[in-house]
């Protein structure tokens, strides 16, 4: 269930990144969408205000062809405040042109580059229209002339969709079409409206323009973002994917081996132990049996045992992992459980061993009784393993600190170098060099050592000089 948990948990926290990731780049999108929509809108009114320019100046180029050379006096009234006015003057053509307008007013006070910016742009406009004014009566605007100037304008901004431009003219606070254009023969009235001022003192004019579908412009000018935005989601979407798919199938193959393990480890137990029990047998009570065949039923009965220890080791960390496993916790004296280990190890082994112990009588730690006896008795089972040819020194001692409780298991044996010293507590893991491959085993004991020091909220550390020794500290807290 544990499993099943974490996993569901994992898959949630995937799909819930991915969402916020989705969100996040959709809300970038709609900003980006927004801006570029913003700058194509100001494209438009440029170029519909470019387009009027090229306009009047082409009609002031025609009149001054037609009627020669005179004076006109622009004449465009500014003040400071409400009372003082300026009045500028100039040579140009043939006309006349005076704003009909209110005065401009300019405050001293303006610091800002935007407030300079937005002045201009107004005077612009009053010049502008100043322009019409005047020239407007002397000449008929050449609406055909806007229409051209109008589409080579929007072309350099890259715009080309289907439009409708007409020309509005006020006539009692009502509006009313006096001429269209159409890009093409037939253009419905959808689409978005542009409104660019001719004059606006009576009678009111001004050009509106149509443009069918410009948010096409705008995807247009977003095209390549937009590609690689959706390559993007759509690779972080399959990794994602395939991320669930890696995780689903870990957790199908780690309850496989977990059911081969508790299967496999309690099917071995039973032939095992048959086996033993007739090893026994034969070596203790057959009398008929030679030296020699005592020798190998000795052999026997050595392997076996190793393969009971080892198939007991993978059931234990087999059943560490369920969700059930609890440990039983009590106050265990040190001294009292070593004493037992001592025994058993100088019994089985196979060489001269020599185990010495500095453990005060009063030294207890707080732990299982059965994983703290395979603790110390995996630690002091290596310690024999890996003396190499010499007889084994072993040394049990356990101390208090402030803190915690240490107990320590030092040997005389052939050491573990520093590269390999980092991984010797990883399942499975056994030291390459030396002669430990003459050592049988399967490189779970000092990973169980440390999985339970975990589980019983302490540590194990190593010290070990290659040629001189190994020490292992168990720290359990105080």
């Amino acid at each position: 269930m544990k499993t099943k948990l974490r996993f569901k948990i994992i898959a949630a926290l995937i799909c819930l990144s991915l969402a916020a990731l989705l969100f996040s780049q959709g809300y970038w999108l709609k900003g980006l969408y927004d801006s570029t929509w913003e700058q194509v809108n100001g494209n438009i009114q440029d170029a519909m205000r470019m387009a009027d320019y090229k306009e009047l100046f082409i009609r002031m180029d025609s009149l001054s062809e037609n009627k020669g050379s005179g004076t006109i006096t622009s004449e465009i009234k500014l003040s400071k405040d409400s009372t003082e006015e300026i009045s500028r003057n100039g040579l140009m053509d043939t006309f006349s042109i005076k704003a009909d307008k209110n005065p401009f007013k300019y405050n001293e006070a303006a610091e800002s580059l935007n407030e300079y910016l937005d002045l201009l742009t107004s005077l612009e406009g009053q010049i502008q229209e100043a322009l019409h004014v005047k020239l407007d009566s002397l000449i008929p605007i050449d609406y055909i002339l806007y229409d051209t100037l109008l589409v080579m304008e929007l072309k350099q901004y890259d715009i080309s969709v289907p439009y409708k431009l007409e020309v509005i003219q006020m006539k009692d606070s009502v509006p009313e079409t006096i001429m269209t254009f159409r890009s093409v023969e037939t253009f419905d009235n959808k689409g978005v409206q542009f409104s660019y001022p001719i004059k606006s003192v009576e009678p009111e004019l001004y050009y509106q323009l149509t443009l069918k579908a410009p948010s096409q412009l705008v995807f247009k000018q977003m095209a390549g973002i937009l590609t690689s935005s959706l390559l993007l989601v759509i690779l972080i979407l399959i990794a994602f994917i395939y991320l669930l798919y890696t995780i689903l199938r870990q957790k199908t193959i780690e309850e496989l081996k977990t059911d081969f393990t508790n299967n496999m480890t309690h099917e071995l137990k039973t032939p095992i132990s048959v086996a033993y029990a007739a090893n026994d047998v034969l070596l203790n009570y057959d009398t008929h049996v030679s030296e020699k065949q005592k020798k190998y039923l000795g052999i026997v009965r050595e392997q076996l045992t190793q393969l009971t220890g080892l198939v007991e080791q993978i059931l234990t960390l087999s059943v560490e992992n369920r969700n059930t496993f609890r440990l039983k916790q009590e106050s265990i004296c040190v001294a009292d459980m070593i004493a037992p280990l001592i025994e058993q190890h100088k019994l089985k082994a196979e060489k001269q061993v020599d185990i010495t112990t500095n453990i005060p009588e009063n030294i207890a730690v707080f732990a299982d009784r059965t994983h703290f006896y395979n603790i110390l008795g995996n630690l002091i089972d290596n310690a024999v393993k890996y003396s190499g040819d010499k007889p084994a020194e072993i040394s049990v001692s356990a101390e208090i600190q402030p803190n915690e409780i240490r107990v320590s298991v030092t040997d005389n044996g052939i050491g573990i170098s520093d590269t390999n010293l980092q991984h010797i507590f990883d399942k499975f893991y056994r030291v390459p060099s030396g002669n430990l491959h003459n050592v049988k085993g399967f490189g779970l004991g000092l990973y169980y050592v440390k999985d339970m020091m975990s589980k019983h909220g302490g540590s194990v550390t190593v010290k070990s000089q290659p040629g001189k020794g190994t020490t292992f500290t168990l720290h359990f807290k105080n």
